[in-house]
Protein backbone atom coordinates (compact mmCIF):
# COMPACT_ATOMS: atom_id res chain seq x y z
CA UNK A 1 0.00 0.00 0.00
CA UNK A 2 1.11 3.91 -0.84
CA UNK A 3 1.91 5.78 1.97
CA UNK A 4 -0.96 7.30 3.44
CA UNK A 5 -2.56 10.68 1.97
CA UNK A 6 -3.33 13.53 4.71
CA UNK A 7 -7.08 13.49 5.73
CA UNK A 8 -9.46 16.16 3.88
CA UNK A 9 -10.98 18.02 6.12
CA UNK A 10 -14.32 20.21 5.13
CA UNK A 11 -15.95 22.28 7.09
CA UNK A 12 -19.21 21.16 9.27
CA UNK A 13 -21.30 24.11 7.86
CA UNK A 14 -20.12 22.95 4.45
CA UNK A 15 -21.84 19.50 4.93
CA UNK A 16 -24.42 20.69 6.77
CA UNK A 17 -25.80 22.92 3.73
CA UNK A 18 -25.02 20.41 0.87
CA UNK A 19 -26.77 17.51 3.17
CA UNK A 20 -29.85 19.71 3.53
CA UNK A 21 -29.97 20.52 -0.01
CA UNK A 22 -28.94 16.94 -1.18
CA UNK A 23 -31.52 15.22 0.97
CA UNK A 24 -33.79 16.89 -0.69
CA UNK A 25 -33.79 15.11 -3.96
CA UNK A 26 -31.45 12.23 -3.27
CA UNK A 27 -31.58 8.39 -1.32
CA UNK A 28 -29.28 7.85 1.50
CA UNK A 29 -27.17 5.67 -1.08
CA UNK A 30 -26.78 7.96 -3.37
CA UNK A 31 -25.41 10.96 -0.32
CA UNK A 32 -23.23 8.63 0.82
CA UNK A 33 -21.58 8.00 -2.85
CA UNK A 34 -21.73 11.72 -3.58
CA UNK A 35 -19.96 12.25 0.52
CA UNK A 36 -17.58 9.82 -0.59
CA UNK A 37 -16.73 11.43 -3.70
CA UNK A 38 -16.10 14.90 -1.79
CA UNK A 39 -13.45 13.85 0.63
CA UNK A 40 -12.17 10.95 -1.14
CA UNK A 41 -12.74 7.63 -0.48
CA UNK A 42 -9.43 7.30 -0.21
CA UNK A 43 -9.15 9.21 3.04
CA UNK A 44 -11.90 6.89 4.83
CA UNK A 45 -11.95 3.93 7.11
CA UNK A 46 -13.06 1.63 4.25
CA UNK A 47 -9.16 2.48 2.82
CA UNK A 48 -8.05 0.54 6.15
CA UNK A 49 -7.37 -2.49 4.96
CA UNK A 50 -5.38 -5.35 3.44
CA UNK A 51 -3.87 -5.38 0.20
CA UNK A 52 -5.47 -8.64 -1.57
CA UNK A 53 -3.97 -11.38 -3.79
CA UNK A 54 -5.19 -14.35 -5.29
CA UNK A 55 -3.96 -17.56 -4.01
CA UNK A 56 -5.46 -20.31 -6.17
CA UNK A 57 -5.85 -20.97 -9.65
CA UNK A 58 -8.75 -22.30 -11.08
CA UNK A 59 -9.24 -23.17 -14.52
CA UNK A 60 -12.96 -24.01 -14.80
CA UNK A 61 -16.16 -22.80 -13.59
CA UNK A 62 -15.85 -24.38 -9.88
CA UNK A 63 -14.64 -20.65 -8.64
CA UNK A 64 -14.47 -19.69 -4.72
CA UNK A 65 -16.90 -16.31 -4.47
CA UNK A 66 -20.21 -15.73 -4.32
CA UNK A 67 -21.99 -16.38 -7.27
CA UNK A 68 -18.99 -14.95 -9.82
CA UNK A 69 -16.07 -14.12 -10.03
CA UNK A 70 -16.92 -10.48 -11.44
CA UNK A 71 -17.40 -7.61 -8.99
CA UNK A 72 -20.87 -6.61 -7.58
CA UNK A 73 -22.62 -4.21 -6.42
CA UNK A 74 -22.78 -4.13 -3.38
CA UNK A 75 -22.66 -1.66 0.40
CA UNK A 76 -20.78 -1.95 3.71
CA UNK A 77 -21.05 -1.49 7.44
CA UNK A 78 -16.92 -1.28 8.01
CA UNK A 79 -15.89 0.38 11.56
CA UNK A 80 -19.38 1.67 12.38
CA UNK A 81 -19.66 3.73 9.13
CA UNK A 82 -22.04 2.98 5.96
CA UNK A 83 -20.81 2.79 2.26
CA UNK A 84 -22.77 2.03 -0.78
CA UNK A 85 -22.10 2.15 -4.69
CA UNK A 86 -19.30 -0.43 -4.08
CA UNK A 87 -18.04 -3.23 -6.03
CA UNK A 88 -17.22 -6.31 -4.26
CA UNK A 89 -16.69 -9.68 -4.50
CA UNK A 90 -17.08 -12.43 -1.97
CA UNK A 91 -14.55 -15.18 -0.63
CA UNK A 92 -16.54 -18.15 0.25
CA UNK A 93 -13.19 -20.22 0.67
CA UNK A 94 -11.40 -17.62 3.53
CA UNK A 95 -14.83 -16.15 4.14
CA UNK A 96 -13.84 -12.57 3.17
CA UNK A 97 -14.59 -9.77 1.11
CA UNK A 98 -12.65 -8.25 -1.75
CA UNK A 99 -13.18 -4.64 -2.33
CA UNK A 100 -12.38 -3.07 -5.98
CA UNK A 101 -11.18 1.01 -5.02
CA UNK A 102 -10.18 3.40 -7.19
CA UNK A 103 -6.67 4.83 -5.36
CA UNK A 104 -5.81 7.55 -7.81
CA UNK A 105 -5.64 6.29 -11.62
CA UNK A 106 -4.50 2.61 -9.77
CA UNK A 107 -7.25 0.18 -9.06
CA UNK A 108 -6.71 -1.57 -5.80
CA UNK A 109 -7.98 -4.85 -4.68
CA UNK A 110 -8.57 -4.35 -0.93
CA UNK A 111 -9.98 -7.05 1.81
CA UNK A 112 -11.44 -5.13 4.70
CA UNK A 113 -10.36 -6.18 8.28
CA UNK A 114 -12.92 -9.14 8.91
CA UNK A 115 -13.66 -7.63 12.62
CA UNK A 116 -14.83 -4.05 11.50
CA UNK A 117 -17.19 -5.61 9.09
CA UNK A 118 -20.80 -5.25 10.60
CA UNK A 119 -22.54 -6.23 8.11
CA UNK A 120 -22.79 -5.79 3.88
CA UNK A 121 -25.13 -6.32 0.88
CA UNK A 122 -23.65 -7.80 -2.49
CA UNK A 123 -26.23 -8.30 -5.54
CA UNK A 124 -29.20 -7.24 -2.92
CA UNK A 125 -28.30 -9.86 -0.39
CA UNK A 126 -28.02 -8.79 3.04
CA UNK A 127 -25.52 -10.64 5.40
CA UNK A 128 -24.32 -10.25 8.41
CA UNK A 129 -21.39 -10.79 10.88
CA UNK A 130 -21.65 -13.02 13.76
CA UNK A 131 -18.44 -12.92 16.22
CA UNK A 132 -20.09 -12.91 19.62
CA UNK A 133 -19.00 -15.77 22.30
CA UNK A 134 -22.12 -17.92 21.60
CA UNK A 135 -21.68 -18.47 18.07
CA UNK A 136 -17.96 -18.68 18.92
CA UNK A 137 -19.22 -22.04 21.33
CA UNK A 138 -21.21 -23.07 18.54
CA UNK A 139 -18.52 -22.48 15.75
CA UNK A 140 -20.46 -20.76 13.66
CA UNK A 141 -18.30 -17.01 13.39
CA UNK A 142 -18.71 -15.46 10.53
CA UNK A 143 -20.71 -13.78 7.60
CA UNK A 144 -23.94 -15.22 7.05
CA UNK A 145 -26.73 -14.41 4.90
CA UNK A 146 -29.85 -13.23 6.62
CA UNK A 147 -32.94 -14.72 4.94
CA UNK A 148 -35.56 -13.63 7.25
CA UNK A 149 -35.48 -11.29 10.40
CA UNK A 150 -37.82 -10.26 12.87
CA UNK A 151 -38.62 -9.76 15.94
CA UNK A 152 -39.05 -13.49 16.81
CA UNK A 153 -35.52 -14.76 15.05
CA UNK A 154 -33.24 -14.83 12.30
CA UNK A 155 -33.32 -17.19 9.84
CA UNK A 156 -29.82 -17.34 7.85
CA UNK A 157 -27.67 -19.02 5.60
CA UNK A 158 -24.16 -19.82 5.84
CA UNK A 159 -22.12 -20.10 2.09
CA UNK A 160 -19.07 -22.02 2.03
CA UNK A 161 -16.86 -23.56 -0.61
CA UNK A 162 -14.28 -26.51 -0.03
CA UNK A 163 -11.41 -26.32 -1.65
CA UNK A 164 -9.93 -29.27 -3.67
CA UNK A 165 -6.34 -29.70 -5.15
CA UNK A 166 -6.41 -31.21 -8.93
CA UNK A 167 -3.46 -32.08 -11.08
CA UNK A 168 -3.56 -31.69 -14.42
CA UNK A 169 -1.28 -32.45 -16.78
CA UNK A 170 1.00 -29.75 -16.75
CA UNK A 171 -0.06 -27.46 -13.60
CA UNK A 172 -1.98 -27.96 -10.71
CA UNK A 173 -4.73 -26.30 -10.06
CA UNK A 174 -7.65 -26.01 -7.42
CA UNK A 175 -11.82 -27.06 -7.38
CA UNK A 176 -14.22 -25.51 -4.69
CA UNK A 177 -17.24 -27.13 -4.13
CA UNK A 178 -20.55 -24.95 -2.49
CA UNK A 179 -21.20 -26.44 1.56
CA UNK A 180 -24.00 -24.16 2.89
CA UNK A 181 -25.93 -24.40 5.88
CA UNK A 182 -29.29 -22.98 7.36
CA UNK A 183 -29.42 -21.78 11.30
CA UNK A 184 -31.67 -20.07 13.36
CA UNK A 185 -31.22 -17.72 16.05
CA UNK A 186 -33.69 -17.48 18.59
CA UNK A 187 -34.13 -17.50 21.79
CA UNK A 188 -29.99 -16.15 22.21
CA UNK A 189 -29.27 -20.09 20.91
CA UNK A 190 -28.20 -21.10 17.66
CA UNK A 191 -29.80 -24.08 15.86
CA UNK A 192 -28.93 -25.74 12.99
CA UNK A 193 -32.00 -26.40 10.56
CA UNK A 194 -32.48 -28.48 7.50
CA UNK A 195 -36.20 -29.39 7.26
CA UNK A 196 -39.76 -29.07 9.15
CA UNK A 197 -38.40 -32.18 11.50
CA UNK A 198 -35.75 -29.59 12.72
CA UNK A 199 -38.37 -26.71 13.20
CA UNK A 200 -40.44 -28.76 15.49
CA UNK A 201 -38.01 -30.24 17.49
CA UNK A 202 -37.31 -26.20 18.40
CA UNK A 203 -40.82 -25.35 18.49
CA UNK A 204 -42.86 -28.33 19.87
CA UNK A 205 -45.68 -26.76 20.64
CA UNK A 206 -46.51 -26.07 17.06
CA UNK A 207 -45.88 -29.73 15.60
CA UNK A 208 -49.36 -29.75 14.58
CA UNK A 209 -49.51 -26.54 12.82
CA UNK A 210 -45.84 -26.86 11.20
CA UNK A 211 -46.99 -30.40 10.16
CA UNK A 212 -50.07 -29.34 8.59
CA UNK A 213 -48.25 -25.92 6.89
CA UNK A 214 -46.04 -28.41 4.93
CA UNK A 215 -48.34 -30.16 3.86
CA UNK A 216 -50.06 -27.55 2.52
CA UNK A 217 -46.91 -26.09 1.03
CA UNK A 218 -45.14 -27.90 -1.34
CA UNK A 219 -41.75 -26.87 -3.05
CA UNK A 220 -39.39 -28.08 -5.48
CA UNK A 221 -35.50 -29.41 -4.30
CA UNK A 222 -34.55 -26.42 -6.12
CA UNK A 223 -36.42 -23.44 -4.05
CA UNK A 224 -35.29 -25.21 -0.39
CA UNK A 225 -34.56 -21.90 0.40
CA UNK A 226 -38.45 -20.62 -0.16
CA UNK A 227 -39.77 -23.40 1.75
CA UNK A 228 -37.26 -23.09 5.06
CA UNK A 229 -37.69 -18.75 4.60
CA UNK A 230 -41.52 -19.69 4.27
CA UNK A 231 -41.86 -21.80 7.17
CA UNK A 232 -40.33 -19.28 9.59
CA UNK A 233 -42.49 -17.02 8.61
CA UNK A 234 -45.45 -18.73 9.41
CA UNK A 235 -43.45 -20.23 13.02
CA UNK A 236 -43.45 -16.36 13.34
CA UNK A 237 -47.13 -15.60 12.87
CA UNK A 238 -47.58 -18.21 15.83
CA UNK A 239 -45.44 -16.88 17.54
CA UNK A 240 -46.97 -13.50 18.02
CA UNK A 241 -50.38 -15.12 18.54
CA UNK A 242 -49.13 -16.80 21.54
CA UNK A 243 -48.04 -13.79 22.68
CA UNK A 244 -51.03 -12.23 22.00
CA UNK A 245 -53.01 -14.99 23.50
CA UNK A 246 -50.73 -15.12 26.56
CA UNK A 247 -51.69 -11.27 27.65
Amino acid sequence: MQKKRRPTFIPLFYISCFSFVFGQTKSNDQYHEWFDGLVGIENTALYNGIGYIEKYKVINDYHKFYKTTDFLPGSIVYDKNYYSGLEMKYDLDEDLIVLNLKHGLRIVLLQPIKKKVMRFTIDNHSFININDSLASAFNILGFHEVLLENSSFQLLEKHQKKRFQRKGKNTVYHEFKSRNFNILHYNNEYFTVKNRKDFTKIFPEFKKQIETYSKKKSFPKSTYRQHLVSLARRIHELLLEQKINSK
